[in-house]
């Protein structure tokens, strides 16, 4: 078990070298800022659910190997877009927000989904004259019935620490094995710092949530999947977040791959790639192996203090590691989902 962790870093010192007024990314116009996913079929056995996203920026000023966005129409095209883009038209983002929060209903809205979630808080600053998360912060903290997550890779957390920490905001981190984060998220914080930078927004009041994803069952140069993602996993226990979210290395499709390469990215981790789930779903690792992986993370989680979850995985796996559902990384907790959100019924199945 982790004693202790390294002193947190506070920024991003290359995404935050920006000129008042000045965007370190392209500047665009959006038509709608507030989407909702669609969801798997409805008669999909993945369980996963049609989450509010805030679509704030384009692209992702990392480079990770695994990163859908690569292979979506308006990147591939636009190449300059992938490494990020902000608006320019931010005043409807934050008038759509507002109308969102009017609904009766308690939701859950995501930042980061499609992009990285705090990335571009600077750039934000430059444009708009405020960061990001001090334009939306104060809105959800004015309420009691919706929350907000940023779900983030980043460690430029400089912004939000200036606010009063508020139960309605929610700092999420994706984190993996020390070794991944070096091999195949590229330009990212390493594992470690984003765990500072976890710790320092949670000593400074925040809720916190980590998706420990994808987990990649490597056995390379004398590093093992087992020794990176127990370090990892001691990491979250010392942190004890609210939930954590396991997921494993998957692609909608085989060109991922050519897109990597394209993009100059590693392409041998798609060689763990074998087969579909049983849904159909997504490209996914061997059944036997996947289940391996997500039964030792269960394992070694302090599972007294902290909700598990599985993310867009079929019932057949949720049932093979044992593993209930209480709740979803995009949705605020428990499992009284909203009828909104609901495409399958597939986590009744596995409902605890």
């Amino acid at each position: 078990m982790m004693k202790r962790l390294p002193l947190p870093v506070l920024e991003d010192q290359a995404l935050d070298g920006h000129s008042p007024g000045r965007s370190p990314f392209p500047i665009a116009n959006r038509g709608k800022f507030i989407k909702q996913f669609s969801g798997p079929g409805e008669d999909s056995g993945v369980v996963c659910f049609k989450f509010w996203q805030l679509v704030h920026a384009s692209g992702c000023p990392f480079r990770c190997a695994y990163c859908f966005l690569q292979t979506t129409t308006f990147f591939r095209f636009n190449k300059e877009a992938l490494m990020g883009l902000v608006y320019s038209n931010w005043r409807q983002l934050i008038e759509e927000v507002r109308a969102w929060l009017a609904c009766p209903t308690p939701r859950m809205l995501i930042v980061g989904e499609l992009q990285d979630g705090l990335a571009f808080d600077s750039a934000y600053a430059a444009v708009t004259g405020k960061p990001l998360t001090h334009h939306l912060i104060p809105l959800f903290a004015a309420q009691d019935r919706h929350r907000l997550i940023f779900l983030t890779k980043s460690t430029l957390i400089k912004h939000a620490l200036e606010l009063d920490p508020t139960p309605q905001v929610v700092f999420s981190w994706s984190v993996n094995a020390e070794y991944v984060g070096k091999r195949w998220e590229q330009g990212t914080p390493p594992p470690s710092r984003r765990f500072a930078a976890a710790a320092k927004m949670q000593e400074s009041g925040w809720p916190i949530r980590f998706r420990l994803d994808p987990m990649i069952p490597y056995d390379e140069a004398g590093e093992t999947w087992r020794d990176g993602y127990a370090d990892a996993l001691d990491w979250i226990n010392v942190l004890s977040p609210e939930m954590v979210t396991i997921g494993s290395l998957r692609a909608s499709t085989r060109g991922l791959a050519t897109a990597a390469e394209k993009n100059g990215r590693p392409t041998d981790l798609f060689d763990y790639l074998s087969e579909k789930d049983p849904s159909g779903f997504k490209y996914r690792l061997p059944f036997q192996q996947q289940v391996e992986m997500f039964r030792f993370a269960l394992d070694r989680l302090d599972r007294t203090r902290i909700t598990p979850a599985l993310c867009k995985e079929d019932v057949t796996v949720w049932e093979a590691v044992g593993l209930k559902f209480k709740g979803c990384h995009c949705l605020l907790g428990g499992t009284d989902v909203p009828g909104e959100l609901v495409t399958t019924q597939s986590y009744q199945t596995v409902v605890g």
